[in-house]
């Protein structure tokens, strides 16, 4: 593990904040596939002091700073112990980048789909994605503007990219929530929509709550997608989709 500093602390949304992080020691942090996560251990006393938790990157691969945007949960002692505690200026432990859900090299459009949280490993693969010029469908699913994590980011990368489209899903708009604005569908991506506005030839890439990540999968496999087309990453205990 490394000690780093937090440098920057974003709160994204009533239930979403960011934080930045950069080195301790001002050495380079070791970059980034799109799409890995770090292991953070960030209490430093009482009997959890051990506890280490897995959180996606969510920034462009290859900045001298790292960014994780982590959801606050109700019994989650170390979402909770971020939100309240870790201030600028504190000290955590973090592991170099891991995982293997990485965006591979193709020419293929690509296709984005996270539900809630999952969008975190979507941003670092939006971002290189952009660099690479691909065409890509970002679709975002969410309640409403109060959990809508990278709003104003997400926009910004849609107006300064002409090949980036997005497909934004409030599942329960609150009645500030403007269509056309804030969001673009209200409900959640039908196995309809999907099929009927999704292309078969594209690489897919998806992260979310187990039930969302199920639907996407089972809409696309009956798309005759490919199975090597179709990438995905859970957070917590991993299952094979297809055999749920």
């Amino acid at each position: 593990m490394n000690k780093v500093k937090i440098y920057n602390k974003v709160k994204e949304n009533d239930v979403v904040t960011s934080f930045y992080i950069k080195s301790e020691d001002g050495k380079e942090l070791k970059k980034n596939e799109a799409g890995q996560f770090i292991a953070i251990k960030p209490i430093k006393d009482g009997e959890n002091k051990s506890a280490i938790r897995q959180y996606s990157l969510s920034m462009k691969p290859g900045e001298d700073f790292y960014r994780i945007s982590i959801k606050r949960e109700e019994h989650g002692l170390v979402s909770r112990y971020m939100h309240d505690n870790v201030q600028i200026g504190d000290t955590v432990e973090i592991s170099d980048p891991l995982g293997n859900f990485i965006l591979k090299e193709s020419n293929k459009p690509l296709v984005l789909l996270s539900g809630g949280i999952g969008v975190t490993p979507m941003m670092s693969m939006l971002y290189k994605a952009v660099e690479q010029k691909r065409d890509v469908i970002f679709v975002q699913a969410v309640l409403n503007s109060t959990a809508h994590t990278f709003k104003d980011e997400i926009n910004s990368i849609k107006n300064d990219n002409t090949n980036v489209k997005t497909a934004i899903f409030y599942q329960n708009p609150l009645e500030s929530d403007k269509k056309g604005k804030d969001y673009d569908f209200e409900g959640v991506a039908t196995k309809e929509w999907i099929e009927e506005n999704l292309p078969k030839d594209g690489d897919f890439y998806f992260c979310g709550p187990l039930g969302f990540m199920k639907h996407v999968y089972d809409t696309l496999r009956g798309m005759d997608v490919s199975e090597d087309a179709i990438n995905y990453e859970m957070f917590g205990p991993s299952k094979n989709l297809a055999n749920l």
